[in-house]
């Protein structure tokens, strides 16, 4: 079994909370997975059993947010 390392996140390819996180991320050099629910049933029902809003980011620790927002700015 492999334990993650970086945070996964569940999100949708149009939210713009899941834009606004992406977009930092990826300009701070925070590594994470995006698993687009759009995308795959799979990682819908997943997502589904942490929250229905996104994005849902499960860090390595297991600790999740599924609060909705980034960073205050949407939600």
């Amino acid at each position: 079994m492999t334990t993650k390392t970086i945070p996964v996140v569940y999100a949708l390819a149009t939210c713009p909370a899941c834009g606004a996180l992406r977009e930092a991320w990826t300009e701070q050099g925070i590594e994470f997975e995006e698993r687009l629910v759009d995308e795959s049933q799979e990682w819908m029902d997943i997502a589904r059993g942490y929250g229905d809003i996104v994005p849902i980011i499960v860090y390595p620790d297991g600790t999740v947010d599924n609060s909705g927002t980034f960073g205050g700015k949407y939600g």
